[in-house]
């Protein structure tokens, strides 16, 4: 009877945790995503020291996300977690997807602002180009130099229109860039209060959940006697 009562037991444990690998909800399934977009998004934020500290913060609430699922599960790991800690759980897990999603929105400022400077950097030599070019037309029209110095002039005119036009559209390219840095950078301030809200209800939800009172063990309600049957009465004497 000993052997077969621990192969029940065995069966038991192997049948809830297959249950329990089969029904995994959608917030721990979320929880999976964010640390996967986690690590794929370290990369992108080498050399960015702010971007790194928000990657941080989102391992930091990821680490607590699977601190309060080990510790809300039940029945020997196997079991459901509470209402209480899936909801935890979940607001750790979308403090993480903000942090990710400013670190990234970082990186992107950075590299917008960068590709900027390189493109004014190229405006100005362009500028100093065609100033040249108009200061060699104006010795052109006073000095008249002959016709091999016209040719080279001419063909320094038509590399400078095509430079020119190259111009002109890295200003629109310019112009795009600099209307998405200013999104990016709402996105981003955006995305820092609600960072900030995110964990103001987390230490709400902290300081509620340190409040809770120890759990009380309650017995199986005695059912209650049933009425008198009014058929079984006893009959009236004559």
């Amino acid at each position: 009877m000993k052997w077969i009562s621990l192969f029940f037991v065995s069966i038991f444990c192997i049948s809830v945790s297959s249950v329990y690998a089969a029904g995994k909800n959608k917030t721990l399934a979320q929880l999976d995503a964010t640390r996967a977009a986690v690590e794929a998004a370290t990369w992108k934020t080498e050399g960015n020291k702010e971007a790194a500290a928000d990657l941080e913060r989102a391992r930091t609430a990821l680490k607590y996300a699977d601190e309060s699922h080990k510790s809300g599960r039940s029945m020997f790991g196997f079991g459901d977690i509470s209402p209480e800690t899936e909801k935890e759980i979940k607001l750790s897990v979308d403090m993480a997807d903000l942090a990710t999603t400013t670190a990234l929105s970082r990186v992107g400022f950075v590299r917008a602002v960068a590709e900027l400077e390189a493109i004014e950097k190229q405006f100005a030599s362009i500028s100093a180009k065609l100033k040249l070019f108009e200061d060699r037309m104006a010795e052109l029209k006073r000095l008249r130099l002959g016709v091999d110095v016209c040719r080279k002039i001419s063909n320094e005119l038509e590399i400078i229109k095509i430079e020119k036009a190259i111009l002109a559209s890295q200003v629109d390219q310019l112009a795009a860039e600099q209307s998405r840095a200013d999104k990016l950078k709402i996105e981003q301030l955006e995305l820092s209060r609600k960072l900030d809200e995110m964990k103001a209800e987390n230490a709400r939800l902290s300081t509620q959940l340190g409040k809770q009172p120890t759990e009380i063990k309650t017995h199986p309600a005695v059912p209650a006697p049933l009425p008198d049957d009014p058929k079984k009465k006893a009959p009236k004497k004559p």
